[in-house]
């Protein structure tokens, strides 16, 4: 699904991130661990083309879902809209099937939603359009215990429906039923790489 080689990122004269070779495949999911500052982010916005880069990324789709760390700026519109407004192959049997499946009032202003509910608006916005690279900026953020079992539960099917996941996080004992590969950065750095845990 995608290959990296020699990928460095700087910002002005400090490197930030320096990968020789990388690869995600499908139907695995993958989890980028390491502390604040390790590159995790800028990883995932160099794979999306969010931010200039050195090096090669090929992507074998078009098709990618994407849940940003924080959400946008919160109007008063509501879920519905937001999700109809969005320039994505946005399919309406699909966001009532996750709404249901999230037990989330999309009739609701954003503007009075929990930040647990504003969550599982953007999951849907991530999942809605059958993407086959689903890329996840710590999701769990905000989800009480029921939902973050849902979500995983989720990820799960998906996965086994061949697509490609990759998910930051800081905490991946909560991800132990679902990931294939953990890839630590450090500094920028891969120090282990495409270790499977479930051995």
């Amino acid at each position: 699904m995608i290959i990296i080689k020699n990928l460095q990122k700087y910002y002005k004269n400090r490197k930030v991130l320096d990968i020789k070779y990388l690869h995600f495949e499908k139907g695995k999911a993958y989890l980028l661990c390491g502390a604040n500052g390790s590159g995790k982010s800028t990883l995932v916005k160099s794979i999306l083309k969010i931010i200039d880069y050195q090096g090669n990324i090929s992507i074998n789709t078009k098709k990618i879902g994407y849940l940003p760390e924080r959400f946008p700026e919160v109007s008063y519109i509501s879920g519905l809209n937001f999700l109809q407004g969005l320039k994505i192959d946005n399919k309406m049997e699909n966001i009532h099937s996750l709404a249901s499946y999230f037990s989330l009032d999309l009739h609701l202003s954003l503007s009075n939603l929990s930040k647990g509910n504003l969550q599982k608006v953007m999951i849907i916005q991530a999942i809605m359009n059958d993407a086959n690279l689903l890329i996840f900026d710590e999701p769990l953020n905000g989800l009480d215990p029921i939902s973050q079992n849902k979500f995983i539960d989720l990820l799960i099917k998906l996965k086994n429906k061949n697509r490609c996941i990759i998910i930051t996080t800081h905490y991946p004992k909560y991800y132990e039923d679902l990931f294939d590969e953990v890839i630590y950065l450090e500094k920028g750095n891969i120090y282990e790489n495409q270790q499977n845990f479930k051995t």
